[in-house]
């Protein structure tokens, strides 16, 4: 027995830690360098309000900045000074974290079995994943705070400044603050491949079962209280109830009290979903979100303002058939493209393309007839449809070969003005995540040597 657990460890790859230890750092920053600037923004806009209060109601404003009065600004000066907030409140439970922060945990104990250089790394990466739950335990406190502090606000001060732009400013922050502390989560909380491996390594190990039943989060009385400690008259006591518990679930077998913690897990994801709903319904209605407390600050958010820099990015690649004529043969034009995601409903992005000549049915003959450079914006209009406007250039080199009298204006690139309607299509596959149709108008296709078809039409594909 000692000596497959041996195998099965000595199985455990460091590039697992140094997975590990990078999310955690990366995610432990976000949740900085988030905190800070929202932060920021609040404690100047605050700043703002405390200013107009002071003119039109030096009461309100002494009785919301008193001495003493936690405030956005001295929240910020404690997190840059590196002091601990005077706020508790323990994050949501996370399974994820639950599993990495024991598994760690299990490891950095075998020091019979492993190298010592691997206990050290074990060993730091345990730690920054405890660094990692307190920071997310200050962020979830400091979102109640938020929304308590947000409240305060409006309530005492709308009636004097009405439903000032910073309050406006106050209620969006709020709000994106908490949805990209989720998003953040998300991407922490997905397995790489290297974290599958060690976790099916791990549950080999009986040992290592029966570690997990004892020393996880849910497992432990002083971290998870779900029952009440207090000895009221007239109620049992929590020793009293768990006895009950373990009677009742006795009759279910050996692996009773694995299902029901299983179930226990499952039953806390189903109502933190259920939570989100419900606050999102309080939160605002038809899409809207802001304080029930005035619904003049109410707003239309922009999720993409929650997300990453490269969750917002959009790849694709589209063909469009050249017809021939006397100069150019038929071809295909291909392109690559990559789009920024500005709000929910738009997309701006840039393109390379590749032209490719194949004659004509008579004689087929690969050829080289260009390559262009591409700019465009979609819009949405309704459902599916988006409008769509772009500038190309486009050069081709057998027409700056052509003598003409002007044929020093031609070897300079060709440039196209397009605007039309893009529709897109849920045909997916595993590399494909929709497909699109253009159909698109040149406003400069008279201007083109020789003279172009002034309709364009497109297929393209989204990238997953």
């Amino acid at each position: 027995m000692a000596d497959s657990i041996l195998e099965s460890l000595q199985q455990i790859p460091t590039k697992y830690l140094a997975v590990i230890d990078k999310k955690a750092t990366v995610y432990t920053s976000c949740i900085t360098n988030k905190t800070v600037k929202t932060l920021t923004k609040l404690s100047r806009w605050e700043n703002k309000i405390k200013t107009m209060l002071q003119k039109v109601s030096p009461a309100t404003a002494a009785q919301l900045f008193a001495s003493g009065q936690t405030t956005f600004t001295t929240l910020l000066q404690q997190v840059q000074q590196g002091e601990a907030m005077a706020l508790t409140y323990r994050a949501q439970y996370n399974k994820y974290t639950d599993d990495v922060t024991t598994s760690l945990k299990y490891i950095t104990q075998q020091k019979e079995q492993l190298d010592s250089s691997i206990l050290k790394k074990a060993a730091a990466s345990h730690k920054k994943m405890k660094e990692l739950a307190s920071e997310e335990d200050k962020s979830e406190a400091l979102q109640q705070f938020i929304k308590e502090r947000k409240k305060q606000l409006v309530s005492q001060a709308i009636s004097h400044i009405g439903p000032s732009k910073y309050l406006v400013k106050m209620n969006k922050e709020a709000f994106y603050y908490a949805e990209t502390l989720k998003n953040y989560k998300e991407i922490f909380s997905d397995s790489k491949k290297a974290e599958e491996t060690v976790k099916g390594i791990l549950n080999k190990i009986p040992a290592f079962k029966q570690f997990m039943e004892r020393n996880s989060i849910l497992s432990q009385e002083n971290q998870v209280d779900l029952l009440s400690t207090a000895n009221v008259t007239g109620l049992q006591t929590r020793g009293g109830v768990q006895n009950l518990i373990l009677q009742r679930i006795s009759a279910g077998g050996p692996n009773a009290q694995q299902v029901i913690r299983q179930n226990l897990i499952a039953g806390q994801d189903e109502i933190s979903k259920m939570k989100d709903k419900l606050n999102s319904l309080i939160s605002g209605n038809g899409g809207k979100t802001g304080g029930s407390e005035a619904s003049e600050l109410e707003f239309t958010p922009n999720m993409q303002k929650t997300k990453t820099f490269f969750q917002r990015l959009e790849y694709g690649f589209n063909l469009q058939f050249n017809r021939s004529n006397d100069l150019i043969p038929a071809g295909i034009n291909c392109s690559v493209t990559a789009g920024y995601k500005i709000t929910d409903r738009s997309l701006v992005g840039v393109g390379l393309s590749y032209v490719a000549g194949f004659g004509n049915i008579q004689r087929v003959q690969i050829s080289h007839q260009g390559i262009g450079l591409r700019s465009f914006i979609n819009s949405k209009l309704k459902k599916e449809f988006y409008i769509t406007g772009g500038y190309e250039w486009n050069f081709n080199p057998a027409i700056t070969e052509i003598r003409t009298p002007n044929r020093e204006a031609y070897k300079k690139w060709s440039t196209a003005a397009l605007l039309g309607i893009t529709k897109k299509l849920s045909i997916k596959t595993k590399l494909v995540k929709g497909t699109t149709l253009q159909f698109l108008y040149d406003f400069l296709h008279n201007q083109h040597l020789p003279v172009s078809q002034p309709f364009v039409f497109r297929v393209g594909y989204i990238l997953n």
